[in-house]
C-alpha cells in the first residue's frame, strides 16, 4: 500500500487544489442545509413491510395516486402527519443532488 506523507507546516494559499479542497471542506451556512445535505448523501436501504392485506396496499396506491403522489412521498406525508420531522421532498432527493 502506498504510504502519504503529510506536512501540516504547509503554506497551501496558493494552491489552486488547496482552494478547492478548502471550500469542498468548509461547513454549509445553515443548519437546514446541512441536515438535507446530509439526507440526500445518506446511503438508500430498502424499506419495506411484510404481508399486509392487498385491500391496504390497493388502498394506498389508490389514495397517493389521487393526490398525484408516489407512493414513497405518500409514506413522508404519513410519518409528518404522525409527527416525524421529514423535510420537504425536494430537500431529501438524493436525484437532485
Amino acid at each position: 500500500m502506498a504510504k502519504v506523507s503529510v506536512n501540516l507546516d504547509d503554506e497551501l494559499d496558493g494552491d489552486d487544489n488547496a482552494r478547492k479542497l478548502k471550500k469542498l471542506s468548509a461547513p454549509l451556512l445553515s443548519v437546514s442545509k446541512a441536515k438535507s445535505s446530509a439526507l440526500k448523501d445518506a446511503p438508500r436501504v430498502q424499506f419495506s413491510f411484510t404481508n399486509v392485506p392487498e385491500p391496504i396496499k390497493e388502498a394506498f396506491a389508490s389514495e397517493a395516486q389521487k393526490r398525484g403522489l408516489t407512493k414513497k412521498e405518500l409514506l413522508y406525508e404519513c410519518l409528518r402527519a404522525g409527527g416525524i420531522d421529514i423535510p420537504a421532498n425536494a430537500e431529501i432527493d438524493g436525484r437532485r443532488r
